[in-house]
């Protein structure tokens, strides 16, 4: 959707028509709208899903900022939202998986539910405002306004490939009276070609050779396998961190600045560094909603050590798809995440180890490993 020519024409004429606006609530209000009939243009029921959900979650904030003290009003808007999820992506996953179950051991009904369209954007919503009621549940937000908190929900340049912003940053820039300027243009404009640029010329022609690889792999060698493998390792980056640059430069040309996603991931020494530099609004998601909570439901070493990175990484590939293979490639980055966590805890005890893991050769070996291990991993992911 963010490379079609509809894309590029309401961007431009949205951003003509924003700046002559004087007052930037009028401004918000106005993106918020444009954002609406956009998605309403693509997928009309996700329009109105992003309408019915915002008021939900809005709504939900009120409560749980007059109920302070109080978790239930934070415990119900979760769990709708994710029931929300659940019905729309994963019944037929969960259908599937039951199903099996049945032909083994006919102890379960079999039955098979499911929605044929998923509404365009919702994983994305869905976290945004878990995030954001969970902000404003730990008071690190204010509910806000509602024309910024639609415009949270709805803006259309971040709307399908994110990032998934907070609404404690988003907040402060939906608030700035911008004026404007060439610079927001001129920046804007440049990270939007960048982002093409890395999309069609690289990631594009790069998937226009890998692709007979993967299509008829008995009629290739091991080492061209390895190669196409490596070589969609490239692409998938550049694919995905076009797709940032994109809805960052598309959102500068507005006077938002939306946070980085991307930060040179397969240069980074170990699989935790990488995931703090990968689809970085995801992994910050999954770091403060996922990995922190869980870790504290035990204080057992092996639950935070083994059991949480396994569970919230599973949830994290889950999250990119109901299929097996990507439960499978959560679970991989999972694991990598424990025994990370584990060398890590054997350094400390031991100084030798921690020496020889400063030294220029071990650092070159490790940022070797880790991206011939996340590429392996992208098998699963394809």
């Amino acid at each position: 959707m963010i490379i079609g020519l509809q894309y590029y024409a309401l961007l431009i004429a949205a951003a003509l028509i924003y700046w002559l606006i004087p007052k930037q609530t009028i401004r918000n209000y106005f993106l918020a709208v444009s954002s609406l009939l956009f998605i309403y243009y693509f997928d009309k029921a996700s329009a109105l899903i992003t309408i019915i959900l915002s008021v939900y979650s809005y709504s939900f904030a009120y409560a749980i900022e007059k109920n302070r003290g109080k978790r239930l009003y934070h415990r119900i808007s979760i769990v709708g939202l994710i029931l929300l999820l659940a019905a729309f992506k994963y019944l037929g996953f969960l259908s599937g998986i039951i199903s099996q179950f049945n032909s083994f051991t006919g102890f379960l009904p079999v039955f098979k539910i499911e929605f044929l369209l998923l509404p365009l954007g919702l994983s994305y919503i869905i976290f945004k405002h878990i995030s954001y009621l969970t902000d404003v549940h730990w008071k690190i937000n204010g509910r806000g306004r509602f024309g910024d908190f639609l415009l949270y929900s709805s803006l259309f340049t971040i709307f399908v490939a994110g990032p998934i912003e907070r609404f404690s940053r988003f907040k402060v820039e939906a608030e700035r009276e911008n004026k404007f300027s060439l610079t927001f243009l001129d920046e804007g404009f440049t990270r939007i070609v960048y982002g093409l640029f890395k999309k069609f010329v690289i990631a594009d022609w790069l998937g226009f050779f890998i692709a007979p690889v993967w299509a008829e792999q008995e009629n290739y060698s091991a080492a061209t396998k390895v190669l196409a493998l490596l070589g969609y390792s490239i692409q998938i980056y550049m694919d995905f961190s076009a797709y940032s640059d994109i809805a960052i430069g598309s959102s500068k040309m507005f006077g938002f600045k939306i946070m980085e996603n991307f930060d040179y991931p397969y240069l980074k020494q170990n699989i935790s560094q990488f995931w703090r530099s990968w689809h970085i609004s995801l992994s910050d998601w999954i770091r403060d909603y996922l990995f922190f909570p869980l870790s504290g439901v035990f204080r057992n070493k092996t639950w935070q050590l083994f059991f949480v990175p396994l569970i919230a990484m599973g949830i994290c590939g889950l999250w990119h798809g109901a299929e097996t293979h990507f439960l499978v490639w959560g679970l991989c980055h999972g694991f990598a995440l424990f025994v990370y966590q584990v060398w890590v805890s054997v350094k400390r005890k031991h100084k030798a180890l921690a020496g020889i893991s400063k030294t220029p050769w071990f650092s070159a070996f490790s940022i070797a490993f880790t991206f011939l291990y996340v590429s392996f991993c992208w098998i699963f992911f394809k």
